[in-house]
């Protein structure tokens, strides 16, 4: 099966996330398996990428398989929860000791946490309802409910960018090895955007089939945005806006977490 330039970038995808994946594991064991941790968010993400790399592979030898679309393309999308969960849950470890029973990181942290999770179901479910439409009003419902669960996550990326600010706003409240972890998720918020930014305009790419006699056919949809679909052939806005971006969170997250010994605070 002869690969294009985005099954090569998959299959260097699945090389740089196996240590990503065994980092986190051993971070998760070290901080803790928590949700409220962060860490175990990597091993997510990580799982998520693996398998969406995969499945990616795997439709560009079956390109009229849209079951393999459709799970590629909830992948692609889902990894933006499992990256902002992580920023909350650092940001919630980051405040631990000296902020953490502040009402705004109390409230803020838990509202943008449903947010992201709200997201991640909306766009699950409409790649779902993409994937088993038989009539345009499915296909219309299930853009719409990734529509919305994009918006949802910027609403939640936000929302972190504004924990965070409070965050280096009350500094000497902060522990100081947890101002490291601070540090590191000031880096990544510039990387998170550039990798949400992209989701919005995925989301809002036209579908690449079309319903004919109640069965999905290819569709000849095309747009400005539809070089930011799954199935596009713009290698590079994949490579620039997604996969580099959100490699580079998750490496400072996960070199973060190795120099930084929380349990030192």
């Amino acid at each position: 099966m002869k690969l294009d330039a985005r099954g090569i970038i998959s299959i260097a995808v699945i090389v740089i996330y196996i240590p990503i994946l065994i980092t986190g594991v051993v971070l998760s064991l070290r901080h803790g398996f928590a949700r409220k941790e962060g860490w175990i968010y990597l091993v997510i993400l990580s799982l998520i990428r693996l398998i969406g790399s995969i499945t990616h592979i795997l439709s560009e030898g079956n390109p009229t398989n849209t079951t393999l679309f459709t799970i590629t393309s909830i992948l692609e999308a889902a990894g933006t929860s499992p990256l902002l969960l992580a920023t909350l849950g650092f940001l919630q470890t980051t405040a631990q000791y000296g902020i953490d029973k502040s009402p705004i990181m109390q409230t803020g942290h838990r509202l943008a946490g449903v947010v992201s999770l709200v997201g991640l179901i909306l766009a699950i479910v409409g790649g779902t309802t993409l994937g088993d439409a038989k009539s345009q009003s499915s296909l219309n419902t299930g853009n719409t409910l990734r529509h919305v669960g994009a918006i949802l996550f910027v609403v939640a990326y936000i929302a972190a960018g504004l924990l965070t600010f409070y965050c280096w706003n009350h500094k000497k409240m902060i522990m100081k090895y947890r101002k490291r972890l601070l540090t590191g998720i000031t880096i990544t918020l510039p990387f998170l955007a550039v990798r949400i930014l992209e989701g919005v305009l995925n989301a809002f790419a036209p579908f690449p089939f079309t319903i004919q006699d109640g069965q999905a056919v290819p569709a000849n949809n095309s747009n400005g945005l539809s070089k930011f679909s799954s199935q596009s052939s713009a290698w590079g806005i994949y490579l620039f806006m997604l996969v580099i971006p959100e490699y580079l969170a998750v490496l400072t997250y996960a070199i973060v977490g190795m120099v930084t010994p929380l349990k030192k605070d």
